[in-house]
């Protein structure tokens, strides 16, 4: 299968270099940071190892990224619907993980038989993604992967750091956990702590796969251990409650008085939301990534009004009526995409006239049938 590449221009690779870090620190520090610091000293007081804390740039190789880790080469992931390509052997990096495989090789090492080495890496991670109240294209994560002999590598000592860390960063919260397969991993779950009674996806982690232990050269019969990535965003939602992730980094006086401790969450006036329809003559297969990035870039300036867009519908040209095809402007082998787009700012209310320029833009960017056609939709039934 061939992977496509898109790279990005000067000025987005700048811009992402520019973004702050919120696992970085700052003065004063933001509660991202603070939960990092938590987890890493509740860690060590629970009998884990005293992190060594990996830090590394976040342009990456391929290889780090993803070969090293077990990828296949022509695997989706690599293409540009989920990854920021800056050339053809670069990227913005995905994951955290990416800075383990020379830490893990460096502790293998150095490690004594009978010694642990708990690796952490913390950071800020490039996505294309969906949009919603618990996504955002530059989530932040950590990695924590912990070696020692091989008898570590068992399911009831990686059930003991999810229970430890869950504890430390959510304290309180039920979790429950599935099969879920890594690439570098073996016996593999995902983690979802329940909130409000439905699962959210927390962390993903497995015991380390003697796979990736011997492309990295270290020798599985003399080394073992843990592998786990969280989502430090999430966390810090779900234990002071903040209810949209783009608050995180919300410039409200109001919002940003509550981003520097891990207290609860005081309720700062939720402005009214504005929700529209927008029906689109598009390519068809287009993933919800490529259509939510399209759509940020066309709303410009104001893509951190967006809340949520999701895909209502998918309609071939000829599952419509001839009617709706001419009023769409679609094109044989097109399809109509109906896309429900939220705005709302938790700064100030948006007119009806702003919103209605804002849908226009996302409109006229997005349409790809007969030039001039297209039209916005509260609702379809065809």
């Amino acid at each position: 299968m061939h992977v496509s590449k898109k790279y990005l221009t000067d000025e987005s690779v700048h811009q992402a270099l520019l973004l702050t870090d919120l696992t970085e620190e700052s003065d004063p520090e933001h509660s991202v940071r603070i939960m990092v610091r938590e987890i890493l000293q509740g860690l060590a007081a629970a009998g884990w190892p005293q992190a060594q804390i990996q830090v590394g740039p976040r342009i990456v190789s391929a290889e780090e990224n993803y070969g090293l880790l077990g990828y296949d080469p022509t695997e989706i992931t690599l293409g540009s619907e989920h990854t920021r390509w800056v050339d053809e052997h670069s990227l913005l990096r995905t994951q955290t993980t990416s800075q383990i495989p020379a830490a893990l090789q460096q502790a293998a090492k150095l490690r004594q038989p009978g010694q642990c080495v708990l690796l952490a890496a913390p950071g800020i991670t490039f996505r294309r993604d969906s949009r919603d109240r618990w996504h955002c294209a530059e989530p932040h994560q950590m990695d924590i992967w912990v070696l020692g002999d091989p008898d570590l590598a068992s399911h009831e000592h990686l059930l003991r750091l999810v229970s430890d860390i869950l504890r430390l960063a959510v304290p309180d919260k039920p979790w429950v956990y599935s099969d879920s397969p890594h690439h570098y991993t073996e016996g593999g779950i995902e983690v979802n702590v329940i909130n409000d009674g439905a699962p959210i996806e927390v962390l993903e982690c497995g015991r380390i796969a003697n796979s990736l232990l011997r492309r990295l050269q270290v020798n599985p019969l003399q080394h073992g251990g843990l592998a786990l990535g969280m989502g430090l965003d999430r966390l810090i939602m779900l234990r002071k409650g903040i209810p949209d992730i783009r608050l995180l980094r919300d410039q409200n006086p109001r919002v940003q008085a509550q981003m520097h401790d891990l207290g609860p969450w005081t309720a700062v006036s939720r402005l009214p939301s504005i929700t529209r329809d927008i029906s689109l003559a598009v390519m068809p297969g287009l993933s919800e990534e490529i259509l939510t990035e399209r759509m940020l870039q066309a709303a410009g300036d104001c893509a951190g009004w967006i809340e949520e867009m999701r895909i209502k519908g998918r309609w071939s040209y000829p599952e419509l009526p001839v009617k709706a095809i001419e009023r769409l402007g679609l094109l044989p082998g097109q399809e109509n995409v109906l896309l429900q787009v939220v705005l709302r700012d938790s700064s100030r209310s948006i007119t009806t006239a702003e919103a209605n320029a804002v849908y226009a833009d996302i409109q006229a960017a997005m349409h790809e049938g007969a030039p001039g056609a297209g039209y916005r939709m509260e609702s379809a039934k065809f």
